[in-house]
């Protein structure tokens, strides 16, 4: 499922499978499967990997996005209320060598010369 969700979402990555076949990430759930069934497994697992992914990227990236679509799938508010933590800390105060530059730049500094 998530091999398919990530090749559906990153349709134009280029992928070299043991050197041997060179293609575009939307086949690499199906490459799988057929490397899977030479090796003499059953591919009935990567079969309902492939359903359940395609119904999660329907869902989830392409029906909200058509005119009037909605969102079926939302996280339910109680494990956000749990999990969702807020994007700034208030009592992060940074050491100036952390600062990004590089430079103390609130610094008074003049140049001499």
């Amino acid at each position: 499922m998530l091999v398919y969700l990530w090749s559906r979402r990153n349709p134009y990555v280029c992928i070299n499978f043991f050197g041997l076949l060179n293609f575009q990430a939307p086949f690499l759930p199906w490459v799988l499967m057929g490397f899977s069934s030479l090796l003499g497994n059953s591919i009935i697992v990567d079969l309902l990997g492939i359903a359940v992914g395609h119904i999660y990227f329907i869902l989830e990236d392409v029906f909200p996005n058509q005119h009037g679509g909605i969102r079926i799938l939302k996280t339910p508010s109680i494990l956000k209320a749990i999990f969702d933590t807020s994007d700034e800390d208030p009592n992060n105060n940074p050491l100036p060598e952390e600062w990004p530059g590089g430079f103390a730049w609130l610094e008074d500094q003049r140049l001499e010369g």
